[in-house]
């Protein structure tokens, strides 16, 4: 995903925040985004565009969001400069986020506006261009932008989950039969994209992020005991900090706040107790 701002902001410059006072929560709404190049796929792209954004902005409930089966009545923006003001001041907006999508082969470039309805200005702008096979990572890049922007605060939309399912049905190798097994998946905050980290068909439980979302520490019976495992997603490596083995086990593995120890469980010493690596 590339990323380029349509308005290059200065140090000086003023934001422009919607809403009239403090703790009172700004009415956006997020309409389909305009069509550039008409095909099917285009269509679909632009209304889940809008679906989605409009979800990850009610999803950390910084503004209240206007139900999207009451834009019925509310004639489609044409183009940037064409938007019908009026009819979204009726409803109750006080923002409202227009956006246009063109796609070429592969490629997919997406424009967006966030409106000061009463002012009838932009107070937010931005352009991305790049791949169209994972167009949920746009709208989650303009939630976090929007919240950065209006807020002032880190948004959600692209971070990760990481947990463990049993969701592919297999059995565990070994001698006991018709077990299942549990790998770990990672996803995006909202669920969807889910893609297993883990292939080992063994039992993996108690995954956890690193602090810097580049790698998973969990507990892995993959060698017939348990042990800590740290899988760097990014890079394909595996490690085995705690060094078990079959006499000494090692589990529940936690990162320190700053990332550069691991906490787990381990019976080295005859009983459970804390160390660090």
């Amino acid at each position: 995903l590339s990323q380029q701002e349509a308005a290059q902001r200065q140090p000086s410059e003023v934001e422009l925040i919607i809403g009239e006072s403090i703790g009172t929560q700004p009415r956006f709404a997020v309409p389909d985004f305009i069509i550039l190049t008409d095909d099917p796929e285009t269509t679909e792209l632009a209304q889940m565009l809008a679906e989605v954004l409009w979800n990850d902005l009610d999803f950390e409930r910084e503004f209240y969001m206007i139900p999207r089966d009451t834009y019925n009545t509310i004639p489609a923006a044409r183009s940037m400069t064409d938007i019908p003001f009026d009819r979204w001041r009726e409803i109750g907006a006080d923002g409202v986020v227009i956006g246009t999508v063109k796609k070429t082969n592969e490629m997919v470039q997406v424009q967006v506006r966030l409106f000061n309805v009463r002012g009838q200005e932009s107070v937010f702008s931005r352009q991305y261009t790049g791949s169209a096979r994972n167009p949920r990572l746009y709208a989650h890049t303009m939630a976090d932008e929007i919240h950065q922007n209006q807020r002032g605060l880190r948004g959600v939309a692209r971070t990760k989950l990481t947990f463990v399912s049993d969701r592919n049905g297999e059995t565990l190798i070994g001698p006991i039969d018709n077990r299942t097994i549990k790998e770990v998946y990672i996803a995006d905050y909202d669920g969807r994209n889910p893609q297993r980290v883990t292939v080992n068909r063994s039992l993996n439980i108690t995954p956890s992020w690193s602090v810097d979302g580049r790698a998973i520490a969990y507990t892995s019976y993959r060698r017939g005991f348990s042990d800590v495992f740290v899988s760097f997603i990014y890079e394909g490596r595996l490690e085995t900090p705690a060094a078990g083995n079959p006499k000494e086990q090692n589990w529940l593995p936690a990162w320190s706040p700053n990332g550069r120890q691991i906490a787990f469980t381990s019976n080295r010493d005859g009983n459970p107790e804390l160390y660090i690596v």
